[in-house]
């Protein structure tokens, strides 16, 4: 082998252009017309004399180019005839890829007779690349863009895997293989079309049959050789190296001895070696590939790469994961490439091999003689025996343990089986011709023809059984049989994958039930692949057969398949024993398999296999597969074949007798009654039905071509809504009254879901995303289709005459009123214009306002309301209308909701029209109300009652509840619409009053009245508890319809807030961008207090008091109260719900206030975005933090469940995790602390929520998110230590240990927990050792030595010196999980040694140092351990407590702020009553309050009318209440008292062996 690399040859002229040689058209053309000539010659072809590799080495060198420059260039160059004659020339002398030279045959065999003539013919000279035509002309002729980027991975792959100087030749088949996508030579191409009868298949077929030739007559000379140069190439292409190869000849290598000598090494004897031998070799090959990059090798059993296979058994498994994992598991697009095309390069050299092999070899006669044989009647020979031994010699290889080597091995036993197939299925072809010629023959009395064409017969029998006997005793007994049932998957595929190919070249020996039964065993198998494989075995017969009876040309390797020979009746058994396997494989998890098998199944269907089935069982399975959500799009299409198979209304025999439109609302009433029939069949309330799936109808049907009208003929489709027949069944019978009702909607959710897909389709993506916000549609350009057509227009008209009926006639159906709602925004605006559809027109907007203001269902109101904002729309004549009716619709609802909420003696609401003029409309509209009607019930909205006051004794009835939804009903209905259109345009405003701003106003002091009124009391034994009980409001309706109200309220006053918003900058030219932001505002105050008084800034004012009256809902548990449970009243779950709802909305709406008013804004040069951006939100921050707090055991027992709460996840952590990632600029490190406690152990919503907003503060700034992760673990961290169990009973009984180990062992659990937090928090600094971000770097040698001053420091939170010394050495494991960042930086390494030999020398030296427990000691160790920390020195050990007392002073001072993270502390509302308690009490009142099954937070200040709108300290408060001299936690607000824990002197005794948790006794003890 060749040490070095010479420079690659840069040739001055350019290189030829490949044309049309590897084009199906052209190839046909040269292969004919060679052919024709041949015949005619009387010579043969040449048979190549082995030439030495040094010859073949240095001729290489000069035809080597860099690949991937000719990759891209090959089609742009052009060459001179006379550059082409002498490239020619040049040509000859590279023996790897040329046709082989003349030789004298050294055996007397009829095989040299080919190339006994001295002279041959004239040849006809082939030009590769010669071409009259321009360069552009070329350009279409030359190889494909997708070629190129495979030619390019192809090359890619051979530099990464071929060493420097290994050519393409016999002793490299390897990169003969890695180099065959470059253009053969004309010599080449000349000798494959004069003398080989093989197709072209590929872009490679040339190269590989020259390759395979020279491998040929190198075994017809030296057999061992080129097995040799075989097994090299297999064992290169799993992963081998060339010190794996195997020496052909004499070689010299280096020896690794202790001389290193130069070694003549001596060529190895297959025949030779013995069992031993073969498994050392094998074993080094194995050793080999464990050292070799995935992306390095060529071929494993894997089609997809072995980085994928890699990727897959590290991964978790396939069967979670998507296709877009999958995708991501294949590596590099090229490598991917790559790897997939070499697999069908090598592939296709084994099967090349066989066939040459087989013609080619030593007692083979040639193609040119066997034509002139056929002529004569001579006997026809093939190398049987040759191929048999290639075969067997890689059969050896099967047993081996390693999948990748068994799969090369089988792969390249497969790939010869089939070309000694195609070969025998030739030679049973021309038997068969033979015969009827000779019968021809014998009754012509031709006696001489007839014994020619006997022994011709007798010799092609003869050649095919020899060949039959290969396949049949070599592959199938030797391989196929073990290798079925291999250990790996993909083994198993390829198998069943030979089998079924088999079974088309040779129908006559393999479509027989003695091997299709194998498909059926198969299908049962454990592993997608593998059932895709048999199932396909079973489908290829018939998918054969329909392909010939369509007249599909067969591709280029599909030539000799014996089609004609398939008898599909051979597979009624097979099929009949496995029908129920194929069945169940559609509902396989797997949806390859459901398609595969869904196709079997119609195969069978069309070619009358299910006539005699009366299995009921069977025709269900496959029918509920056309409704089916967890099917495909093909499956539940080639379902609805069969449904509509069995409708009467889709026999044939009806047709010709009806019109077009009656014989299709007929099909469509057939297939909508099937459907209800369906969905009705069982117990199934009828508003439980999924009417959805019958969207699936109408796009299976848009994917038939024959049934495709049925669902674009809208005239079929009103007529079938219109006719309204009884639903039946396939065997009409009456389906009953439920299926009546299903079948109208079914029918109307197919109009919607026609009309929507037929207007995706003409029209372009703009008309259908005109009401979508722009930040929710599809931001990527797509290509418009043609605007506005015919087809749209029809449609258009035919909805617009039929709608207004529609919505009348089905006005009480709720699921088909929301169908017909969508449609209008489906319309095109042109026909609004035309005078004969006005009436029209104006019907369907009366009739949607009707109806929106009558309708209480969300998704109505959603789609009514899109639809009347979308008509608002545009400039067709029709918009002044439209707004007009829209109008109409939110004075309506205005003066409901005023009516409802009016203040009088009797209601709970404080009015807001004290404020409002008199003569206003507003005020106006509502007096006339309330005197006209008394208050009287309405449609829409429940009346109200004469006593509205939910504190009186008696309002615990129906008429508060029906008032209160009636107020709930009106304020979403305008909540929709205010999501959907601006509001303000259809309020006047009169005398300069803004109606809007006084209509929020007014909803906003209502809902205030109605909170106060629910608001819990904090009862105490003392007070009149039985009165002061009395007045919470208890009743379940009232308070879920304030709840409710709240909810609308909020999210209304929000929408009207973003929209003014909105205007305000549309109107001043202001975008928040990064050009409206400045970094220096040295601007006076004055220009701020001119927008002191702006709508924008009152309504946002407003909505802040109402948020935090929401939060002051807050029920306190009896540990936060100070109490015991007995001294604590006890609010009913209703109140309970009450409250966790209110502040679940208070929480998502304070998210989308702080994400429409983001802190930034404080810096933009406009007053008015600095005095409405949300600085001041500390207390509904710390309010919504002790929510989520409250609630943790929930999120725990997320994790622990088996199904998991995703809505929890979503409503709590989702909100938070919006305005942290939009504020994170200006984020509070302690809010974030909080909600990166979820990363782990809260469920897996909560896992992927937080580390998908851990990306985005990492990416905004990565070291305050390093802060905020640091202000988690030690919240934690402190929380862990104060839930630390206590054995209060000096005696305990056996109950109470056993309750206290249990507790042990759960907080130990806590501990490992927060440890795998850390390791989370770790592993998204970056990846493979490399952080994600360089600012990263420094910020770590700050956080590791903040968390090491916390694990030594023994302040509380108070800056009290109260813990014991050591307590929070524990916190250093986990720290610990940071090490691995730490370990690289030497420079980091040697000042966090620093730092941790001075804290530690102050621990030791400390007077108390005896007190330290042992593990605490232990955990120090092994932090010092895992950073690779020296141990601390004596010298250093010996401090003078003089310097620790100093140093400790330091300390303190650094330490006053230490809660805080570097940042402020959130303000946290404190409890109104504090009182000590202890850890017992502390337990119970934590069990007792998990019974809210949502959300519930710490009680903030009462609110009074006065402050309510103030702007607070946003800072948690961290002292003690000044009446009690107590400690608390800064996040839980729970209160403890100093002397509360009594020392006992046999603690120490008691709490060895309990691990951190047995410090029980001295965590927190008094100094």
């Amino acid at each position: 082998m060749t040490g070095t690399t010479p420079a690659p040859r840069r040739s001055g002229r350019e290189r030829k252009p490949v044309e049309s040689v590897y084009s199906d058209a052209k190839k046909a053309e040269v292969v004919a017309a060679a052919q024709t000539k041949k015949r005619k010659r009387g010579g043969g072809s040449r048979k190549r004399n082995p030439a030495d590799e040094e010859s073949d080495t240095s001729d290489n060198q000069e035809e080597e180019e860099d690949d991937n420059q000719e990759a891209s260039d090959d089609d742009e160059e052009e060459e001179s005839e006379s550059e082409e004659e002498s490239s020619s020339s040049e040509d000859d002398g590279d023996d790897d890829f040329q046709a082989a030279k003349p030789k004298k045959s050294k055996k007397a065999s009829p095989a040299g007779a080919r190339n006994t003539k001295s002279s041959a013919p004239k040849k006809t000279k082939i030009q590769i690349g010669k071409s009259k035509s321009s360069k552009k002309e070329k350009k279409s002729s030359s190889v494909p863009s997708s070629q190129k980027q495979i030619n390019q991975a192809l090359s890619a792959l051979a530099k990464n895997v071929l060493p420097p100087g290994e050519e393409p030749g016999l002793k490299s088949l390897i990169a003969g293989l890695l180099t065959s996508y470059r253009p053969p030579k004309s010599t080449q191409v000349a000798n494959f079309t004069s003398n080989v009868s093989l197709n072209v298949t590929s872009y490679y077929t040339v190269n590989l049959h020259s390759l395979a030739e020279r491998v040929i007559e190198m075994h017809n000379e030296n057999p061992n050789r080129a097995q040799l140069a075989l097994l090299n190439l297999l064992f290169r292409s799993v992963g081998g190296t060339p010190d794996t190869d195997f020496p052909i000849g004499a070689t010299t290598t280096t020896v690794m001895d202790e001389n290193e000598e130069e070694q003549e090494v001596e060529e190895t004897v297959l025949e030779d070696m013995e069992t031993d031998e073969w498994a050392a070799v094998v074993t080094d090959l194995v050793d080999d590939m464990r050292h070799v990059p995935a992306n390095q090798i060529l071929l494993c059993a894997d089609p997809l790469g072995a980085v994928h296979q890699q990727n897959t058994l590290n991964g978790h498994g396939e069967d979670d994961d998507g296709a877009e994992e999958d995708e991501r598991r294949k590596g590099s697009k090229q490598y991917a490439l790559g790897v997939a095309e070499f697999r069908k390069i090598y592939q296709e050299f084994w099967y090349i091999l066989g066939y040459v092999a087989l013609t080619e070899g030593g007692m083979a006669t040639n193609t040119q003689q066997e034509e002139e044989e056929e002529a004569s009647g001579s006997v026809v020979r093939l190398d049987a025996e040759l191929v048999k031994e290639l075969i067997e010699r890689v059969v050896e290889l099967a047993p081996v343990g390693q999948p990748d080597v068994r799969a090369g091995a089988i792969l390249a036993a497969i790939s010869m089986s089939h070309a000694v197939l195609d070969q025998s299925a030739q030679l049973v072809k021309k038997m068969d011709v033979a015969s009827r010629q000779y019968q021809a023959a014998k009754k012509g009395k031709n006696t001489s023809k007839a014994e020619a064409l006997k022994v011709r017969i007798d010799s092609l029998k003869r050649s095919a059984e020899d060949l039959q006997q290969v396949v049949l005793v070599n592959f199938v007994q030797g391989l196929f049989v073990h290798r079925y049932r291999d250990s790996n998957e993909h083994i198993r595929a390829m198998c069943m994958e030979s089998l079924s190919r088999m079974t088309l070249q040779r129908p006559d020996m393999f479509l027989t039930d003695k091997y299709l039964k194998y498909f059926g065993w198969m299908m049962h198998d454990k592993d997608h692949h593998v059932r895709v494989a048999a199932l396909n075995g079973l489908l290829q017969p018939f998918k054969a057969v329909q392909d010939a009876q369509e007249g599909k040309e067969l591709a280029p390797a599909d030539e000799f398949l014996m089609i004609d020979k398939i008898d599909l009746s051979l597979l009624e058994n097979v099929i009949g024993k496995f029908l129920s396997r194929i069945t169940l494989s559609i509902k396989d998890p797997k949806p390859e398999v459901q398609e595969i098998a869904m196709k079997v199944l119609l195969m069978l269907l069309k070619n009358g296999f299910l006539d005699d089935c009366e299995d009921d069982e069977i025709w269900d399975t496959i029918n509920q597969r056309a409704l089916s959500e967890r099917a495909s799009p093909s499956v539940r299409r080639d379902a609805l074949y069969f449904v509509l198979d069995q409708l009467e209304a889709f026999d044939d025999d009806n047709e010709g007798s009806e019109s077009s439109e009656r014989k299709r609302a007929q099909q469509l009433d057939a297939i909508a009654s099937y459907a209800a029939h369906a969905m009705t069949n069982g117990p199934v309330p009828i508003d439980k039905i999924k009417i959805e799936v019958a969207d699936f109808i109408v796009q299976s049907l848009r994917e038939m071509p024959e049934h495709r009208a049925l669902v674009t003929d809208w005239s079929a489709m009103l007529r079938a809504i219109k006719d309204d027949k009884s639903a039946t069944t396939a065997h009409n019978v009456k389906a009953g009254d439920r299926a009546d009702v299903a079948k109208q909607r079914i029918l109307v959710r197919m109009l919607a879901c026609a009309a929507q897909e037929e207007v995706g389709a003409v029209a372009d993506e703009s008309f259908l995303n005109s009401d979508v916000d722009p930040d929710m549609a599809d931001s990527c350009e797509k290509a418009k289709k043609a605007s506005m057509g015919r087809e749209h227009e029809t449609l258009s008209i035919a909805l617009l005459k039929a709608l207004p009926n529609l919505l009348l006639k089905f006005k009480g159906d709720t699921d088909v009123i929301s169908e017909l709602a969508c449609l209008p925004r489906f319309l095109v605006p042109t026909v609004f214009s035309l005078p004969q559809r006005k009436q029209d027109f104006m019907s369907l907007i009366k009739n949607l306002g009707e109806i929106y203001l009558s309708s209480s269902n969300d998704d109505t109101l959603d789609k009514t309301a899109r639809s009347l904002s979308s008509l608002c729309k545009g400039n067709h004549a029709r918009v002044t209308e439209s707004k007009a009716q829209l109008r109409k619709v939110v004075v309506e609802l205005r003066d409901r909701i005023v009516e409802l909420m009016s203040p009088d003696d009797s209601t709970i609401a404080t009015s807001a029209m004290s404020v409002v003029n008199s003569e206003s409309e507003f005020a106006s509209k509502s007096s006339k109300r309330r005197s006209g009607r008394k208050k009287s019930p309405k449609a829409g909205a429940s009346p109200a009652t004469e006593k509205t006051s939910l504190t009186d004794d008696d309002t615990r009835g129906s008429s508060d509840a029906d008032t209160e939804y009636s107020i709930f009903l009106n304020v979403k209905r305008l909540r929709f619409l205010a999501k959907r259109c601006d509001l303000s345009e259809f309020f006047d405003d009169t005398n300069n009053v803004n109606q809007l701003e006084l209509l929020c106003n007014f909803v906003c002091d209502g809902l205030k009245s109605r909170l106060r009124a629910c608001k819990p009391l904090d009862l105490r034994m003392n007070d009149d508890e039985e009165t002061a009980a009395e007045k919470l409001i208890d009743d379940a309706d009232v308070l879920a319809a304030i709840g409710k109200s709240v909810n609308e309220g909020l999210q209304l006053i929000l929408c009207v807030t973003g929209w003014f918003f909105f205007k305000y900058q549309e109107e001043n030219d202001l975008v928040k961008n990064k050009k409206d932001l400045v970094d220096n505002t040295e601007e006076d105050d004055d220009d701020d207090s001119s927008v002191d008084d702006h709508v924008i800034l009152r309504l946002r004012n407003r909505l802040l008091s109402l948020l935090e009256l929401c939060f002051s809902q807050y029920i306190l548990s009896a540990d936060e109260h100070g109490d015991d449970d007995t001294t604590v009243a006890k609010h009913s779950d209703e109140q309970i719900a009450f409250a966790d709802y209110v502040q679940v909305a208070a929480g998502k709406t304070t998210a989308d206030l702080r994400i429409l008013f983001p802190k930034e804004l404080s810096d933009a040069d406009s007053p008015l975005l600095r005095a409405v951006a949300l600085q001041e939100d500390g207390r509904l921050v710390g309010a919504f933090v002790r929510f989520i707090t409250a609630k943790e055991h929930l999120f725990r027992e997320n994790e622990i469940e088996a199904k998991e709460n995703k809505i929890m996840s979503q409503s709590l952590l989702l909100p938070m995790a919006r305005a942290i990632a939009n504020n994170w600029a200006r984020g509070n490190r302690r809010e974030a602390g909080v909600f990166l406690r979820h990363i782990a152990s809260s469920g897996s919503t909560a896992t992927s929520i937080v580390s998908s907003t851990v990306d985005s503060m990492k990416k905004e700034d990565p070291v305050r998110m390093l802060e905020s992760q640091m202000a988690s673990l030690r919240q934690s961290y402190e929380n862990w230590v104060d839930e630390e169990p206590d054995m209060e009973n000096e005696f305990p009984s056996e109950e109470e240990m056993k309750e206290f180990e249990e507790a042990e062992e759960r907080h130990r659990e806590q501990f490992e927990q927060l440890e795998h937090r850390g390791t989370q928090f770790s592993k998204k600094l970056g990846v493979f050792g490399k952080l994600s971000d360089s600012r990263l770097r420094p910020a770590l040698n700050g956080f590791i030595r903040e968390g090491i001053r916390f694990s030594f420091s023994n302040l509380d939170s108070n800056g009290e010196d109260t813990l014991v010394l050591g307590s929070r050495l524990s916190f250093l494991s986990i720290l610990s999980k940071y090490s691995s960042w730490i370990k690289k930086d030497k420079q980091t390494k040697k000042e966090i040694q620093t730092f941790m030999d001075q804290k530690e020398s102050e621990l030791r030296a400390h007077e108390e140092f005896g007190d330290v427990h042992a593990d605490d000691l232990a955990a120090l160790d092994a932090f010092r351990k895992d950073l690779g920390l020296k141990n601390l020195s004596k010298a250093l050990s010996n401090l003078s407590v003089a310097r620790v007392t100093v140093a400790s002073e330091i300390d303190d001072e650094e330490m006053d702020d230490e809660a805080s993270d570097g940042v402020n502390e959130l303000q946290s509302p404190v409890a109104s009553v504090s009182s000590r308690t202890s850890k017992a009490s502390r337990a119970s009142s934590r069990a007792s309050s998990r019974v809210s099954s949502l959300p519930a937070l710490p009680e903030g200040d009462k609110e009074s009318p006065q402050d309510s709108d103030s702007d607070e300290d946003s800072h948690f408060s961290a002292g003690s209440s000044s009446n009690k001299n107590k400690k608390r936690k800064s996040q839980t607000q729970t209160t403890y008292d100093e002397n509360s824990e009594e020392e006992d002197s046999g603690s120490e005794d008691s709490s060895i062996g309990l691990g951190y948790s047995q410090k029980g006794k001295k965590a927190r003890r008094s100094k």
